[in-house]
């Protein structure tokens, strides 16, 4: 019980900090974006300034939850290894050349997307988590872990996948377009974006709904294929569901799943709940 009304109030205090700072922070950003259009070797430099462009999630606050090592449970989370179970059969055991993860945390993810990749880039905003990933894979060649502020710090090149699993919602909402638009953007020719977000609400910036129908508009404006979308129910932490949608460049090989393309699947999530 105790237990129970202390999360609560963390939460209701995660939520209020984190409308104060998008608004208190709002004001900022078309000026820093006005001084990258004027200057845009400003660029770089102003990539890191996360609690601008993800405010209450910015690098300190990342920092700061991976002083431990697992801060969310993922290895003992039945919840988080069923996502990724869900990712993986997803993607269906095809091969890519070159595999961008945006907020990779320490690899457990990775360590899988490893297997369907030639060359894997995982990047996150954290020091402490790269350092995990690049000891978790030390021995992979294939893997490339990398420290960086998306979704102004991209990585160079283009991609053949790129996975976002619960990190989009952190973008504020203009940030959030344009990280979209970027990432599609280096999209190679069939290619695919895969994007898993949990629907529930603990002060991130934007819900994963949002997220997901920003994406949607935005590849349905490249002429982009919608080759999975699926909505479960019930999975997750209080129940909240979590949101799948998968898009590809033109001359992708459409992922059907058995349900058609795009494949819509709404059902309870079974054993698909630990905060995200």
């Amino acid at each position: 019980m105790i237990a129970s009304v202390t999360t609560r109030a963390r939460r209701a205090a995660r939520l209020s900090v984190g409308h104060a700072l998008r608004f208190g922070t709002a004001p900022l950003r078309p000026l820093a974006r006005a001084a990258i259009r004027v200057r845009p070797g400003l660029e770089p430099r102003m990539a890191d300034w996360a609690w601008l462009w993800q405010p209450g999630w910015g690098r300190r606050c990342h920092e700061r939850l991976y002083r431990a090592p697992d801060p969310y449970g993922i290895a003992g989370s039945s919840y988080e290894q069923a996502k990724y179970d869900l990712i993986m059969q997803t993607l269906e055991d095809a091969r890519y050349a070159r595999a961008l993860e945006v907020g990779c945390g320490e690899g457990q993810l990775a360590e899988r997307l490893v297997e369907l990749t030639d060359e894997l880039v995982a990047v996150d905003i954290s020091a402490a988590a790269i350092e995990r990933t690049r000891s978790r894979l030390a021995d992979d060649p294939r893997v490339v872990a990398e420290r960086r502020t998306l979704p102004l710090g991209m990585p160079q090149g283009t991609f053949d996948l790129m996975v976002c699993s619960d990190i989009l919602y952190y973008w504020e909402p203009t940030t959030l377009r344009l990280g979209i638009d970027r990432l599609m953007s280096r999209l190679r020719p069939g290619g695919r974006l895969l994007l898993l977000h949990y629907r529930g609400d603990f002060g991130q910036a934007n819900h994963a709904d949002a997220v997901h129908e920003i994406a949607r508009n935005r590849a349905g404006a490249r002429a982009y294929q919608h080759v999975v979308a699926r909505t479960l129910h019930g999975a997750g932490p209080q129940g909240a569901g979590i949101r799948l949608d998968v898009f590809a460049r033109a001359s992708a090989m459409p992922i059907t799943g058995g349900q058609g393309s795009p494949a819509a699947v709404e059902r309870p999530a079974g054993s698909v709940g630990a905060q995200p």
